[in-house]
């Protein structure tokens, strides 16, 4: 499913490659520029207000994945 935060289109499955897990955002003016925010450490890594955006949607917990 994908969710809007601002100029953002996330996608809310999260993606696993190379033993990294992430969500992808791409920006809807520019659809060749694409975020991605990184689950490390128990925490969301990556640009700010998808970070923030994730975790108010509650779109991941802290639940081992």
């Amino acid at each position: 499913m994908i969710v809007e935060c601002g100029f953002y289109e996330i996608e809310t499955d999260i993606k696993k490659r190379y033993g990294f897990m992430y969500f992808l955002a791409k920006h809807k003016c520019n659809p060749r520029n694409i975020e991605l925010v990184f689950i490390k450490d128990g925490g969301l890594k990556g640009k700010e207000e998808l970070v923030y955006f994730i975790k108010k949607e509650r779109l991941w917990s802290n639940q081992k994945i």
